[in-house]
């Protein structure tokens, strides 16, 4: 048994005690504590307009009362979050204001895709909308303009699990790991993965995604609901991505359509890009609910590609590779 400081020798002359390999994998696992203060402000989040117990939050995050009462008792004393002292519910604090300020500020491409939205929707008469990646999520930062009478979405700090199809945007400029993970979360394999590719292909080459209706269908609202109100609750995951699999449709192909074609579709995607290349956001047009000409959605297409090239022109941000419709920017 070597002692807590005896030293591993390595190539190179490097050499790491036990005690660090020790440290080093304590820091690497996730703190319960971390998770559960990072899970309850997301969960606030998703629902700004009520507050919550400490029971119902034990419920909806499936955490232990006790350290549920010690985390919400250190957030509070930050002012992360604040408790009605007369219904006993806690909402978030305004020192999180202080926290989006800082947000806004070392992420222009924000104010960015939102000052975009804005001058979509007014051009347009659509509703346009940003998202984002956050950690296994995506999540709906802003919308601006109409809100439709059936919206797939909800209201700001909403999140969806980041499993096929949702989040294709994001996927089409992601890593080949990140793709095959998105793709083995929702259990897509086969032909249906194979299809999924072929999507994320088109999307690289043309610049934005064209979700269908079916990916906003009663069933599959319904299971994202129930994920956003338990998000805890692994069987609920699951369950959104069997509707998933078994929706028809979800993503549409444009390459080969006929131009006079006219179909419903739910979303345009386009991506703004930060410093390095990464999809940082998603710049959306939420689709007419009656059917419109192919060209009609290429030209909608091109006017987001251009918004979305603003935004991460402004952002000072990037484009990977030659191969993006953006190419490089100033």
């Amino acid at each position: 048994m070597l002692p807590d400081d005896a030293p591993l020798r390595f190539h190179h002359s490097c050499t790491l005690t036990l005690k660090s390999i020790l440290y080093i994998r304590q820091v690497a696992r996730p703190a319960p504590a971390s998770a559960r203060a990072a899970g309850i402000i997301a969960f606030l989040t998703a629902h700004p307009s009520r507050g919550f117990t400490i029971s119902e939050l034990v419920t909806h995050l499936s955490l232990n009362i006790a350290s549920a009462h010690a985390t919400l008792a250190v957030l509070d004393e930050v002012g992360f979050v604040v408790r009605d002292p007369v219904h006993r519910t806690y909402r978030l604090g305004p020192a999180l204001a202080a926290t989006g300020f800082a947000v806004l500020e070392q992420h222009p491409a924000i104010p960015a895709a939102i000052e975009q939205a804005e001058i979509l929707a007014g051009e347009l008469g659509v509703e346009a909308t940003v998202t984002a990646v956050a950690g296994r999520d995506v999540i709906f930062l802003a919308r601006r303009g109409p809100v439709p009478r059936s919206p797939g979405v909800g209201y700001p700090g909403d999140r969806s699990p980041l499993l096929a199809p949702i989040g294709a945007v994001f996927m089409a400029w992601a890593a080949e790991k990140d793709v095959a993970a998105w793709l083995d979360r929702a259990g897509a394999s086969g032909p249906l993965a194979a299809f999924y590719r072929s999507i994320l292909a088109e999307a690289r080459a043309r610049g934005y995604t064209v979700p269908m209706p079916a990916i906003a269908a009663p069933a599959a609202i319904a299971a994202v609901k129930r994920v956003r109100a338990d998000p805890g609750d692994e069987a609920a995951e699951r369950h959104l991505a069997d509707v998933l699999l078994k929706s028809e449709d979800t993503l549409l192909p444009l390459d080969g359509v006929p131009a006079a074609q006219e179909i419903v579709f739910e979303t345009l995607a386009a991506p703004i890009f930060d410093p390095i290349g990464r999809a940082l956001l998603s710049l959306c047009l939420t689709g007419p609910e009656h059917p419109v000409p192919v060209e009609q959605v290429l030209a909608y297409g091109r006017r987001l590609v251009q918004a979305a090239t603003i935004a991460t022109r402004q952002a000072r941000g990037r484009a990977p590779g030659d191969e993006s419709p953006f190419g490089p920017t100033a």
